[in-house]
């Protein structure tokens, strides 16, 4: 008997081959290693001391889990690469990879708390789709920055901040691959299936996703920081879809377009807050991710990168204003005679070229880089909060921090670029109108 018989619960066959989100290995998945659940199988020979021993098994109960050298049932799945852990609906689901990149300090972790935040309603709620988590203790971390910023531990109303994304710590996973110690992404893993009230049951397994995100740290995404030891950010090869965060506020030709003075201490730092800045061209960051991209597939100089790119514009509230289009509209609405809504491509391209024209007057370099690399680049403007945040009290080293109250925030067009990624991929899970 083989790992093939790993029982599921889905209708869907496991699939011959999987590729692990950590390390991007492929394998047959009868090669999958179980991880051990008894606590005398302590200490793994890849992960160290403190990890279960990964195994090959051989045994197995009536209920099709393995059981380990001590005859304890086990349900866990690992890489037979790397031994990091699989969550069970890659081994069955169609999987969808997603990598979100960008400089320090542009709202990648707000970002990303808020999309998830938000599809996790969206989906149900305008959609009849369920999405959840793959695995919840692998989710964890993104669990926590969604408490933090929507329910702001016990009271909604006490300012809140997400902290930053590290470059070490538990967001990356260490592990020996050919006998080297590497690090490795931590993949943020989620699921979405239809609900019983799904009106179109028969396309319910074409519409059944595992979906795989990467949250680095922004400093993984400079020149250099990706090597070897650290292959941080080569999700960025295997991804369907690549999500760039690029922060207007951030940008002096941005702040001096704006023809008032903006009442938001990102825009506005005479309003007294610490704003944290990234030291390089946000440009230049993308220049940098399409390089490793074009190294790792061995791409000459003139090839188009086939990955699309959406160049996503965080902390729309702060500079809606010189966009002349407040976009609060969302590109869904329910169909007609079904209990479901209907994603709107063509709105949302036309908000695409409207900021394309924008970038084209103030950030021209951004256009050019992302168009003269990507065969499809589109624009969206979100805003992780949809409200200025608000300058807290000194802390120990006389800053004021940035804060926001949960109970203010109402995030803005967050869901659009994972839904939109998935119409530039064919990778659909809700209903599209597109041109006829």
């Amino acid at each position: 008997m083989s790992a093939t018989n790993i029982s599921v619960s889905s209708s869907m066959k496991i699939k011959p081959q999987i590729s692990c989100p950590h390390c991007w290995h492929e394998f047959p998945t009868d090669q999958i290693l179980f991880i051990s659940e008894s606590p005398d199988l302590l200490g793994d020979p890849k992960l160290g001391d403190a990890d279960q021993l990964r195994f090959l098994p051989y045994r197995f109960s009536v209920d099709r889990a393995a059981y380990d050298a001590h005859g304890v049932s086990c349900h866990k799945l690992a890489c037979p690469n790397c031994h990091l852990q699989i969550p069970h609906p890659l081994l069955h689901m169609p999987s969808f990879f997603i990598s979100i990149a960008g400089a320090p300090a542009v709202g990648k972790s707000y970002f990303f708390a808020s999309m998830v935040w938000q599809l996790r309603k969206t989906m149900t709620r305008d959609f009849c789709m369920n999405f959840t988590d793959a695995d919840p203790t692998l989710n964890q971390r993104i669990r926590d920055y969604e408490m933090r910023q929507f329910m702001g531990g016990y009271d909604p109303e006490v300012p809140v901040a997400i902290e930053k994304t590290d470059v070490q710590g538990d967001i990356y996973n260490n592990t020996l691959i050919n006998g080297h110690l590497t690090s490795l992404a931590q993949p943020f893993s989620f699921t979405i299936s239809p609900l019983p009230s799904y009106p179109f049951p028969k396309n319910a397994n074409n519409v059944t996703q595992a979906i795989c995100m990467y949250d680095n740290a922004g400093e993984s995404f400079l020149p250099g920081a990706d090597n070897a030891a650290q292959p941080v950010t080569r999700h960025l090869v295997t991804s369907d879809v690549i999500l760039f965060l690029f922060d207007p506020t951030q940008d002096t030709r941005f702040k001096n377009a704006c023809k008032t003075i903006v009442n938001d201490p990102q825009m506005n730092p005479a309003l007294g807050g610490d704003v944290r800045r990234s030291k390089v061209n946000q440009s230049t960051v993308l220049t940098e991710i399409i390089t490793r991209i074009k190294t790792q597939l061995y791409l000459t100089t003139q090839e188009k990168i086939k990955t699309p790119i959406i160049i996503v514009l965080t902390k729309f509230d702060a500079w809606h204003q010189l966009a002349n289009f407040p976009h609060y509209k969302n590109p869904w609405q329910r169909a007609k005679n079904y209990p479901t809504s209907v994603y709107d491509v063509n709105y949302v391209n036309e908000y695409s070229q409207r900021l394309r024209t924008l970038l084209l007057d103030l950030i021209p370099d951004l256009v050019g880089t992302a168009e003269a690399n990507a065969e499809k680049v589109t624009y969206i403007a979100v805003s992780a909060t949809g409200t200025a945040p608000e300058v807290g009290l000194p802390d120990q080293d006389g800053k004021r921090p940035l804060l926001y109250r949960p109970a203010s925030i109402k995030p803005v067009w967050v869901e659009v670029p994972f839904f939109h990624a998935q119409t530039l991929t064919g990778k659909y899970c809700v209903p599209v109108v597109t041109k006829s």
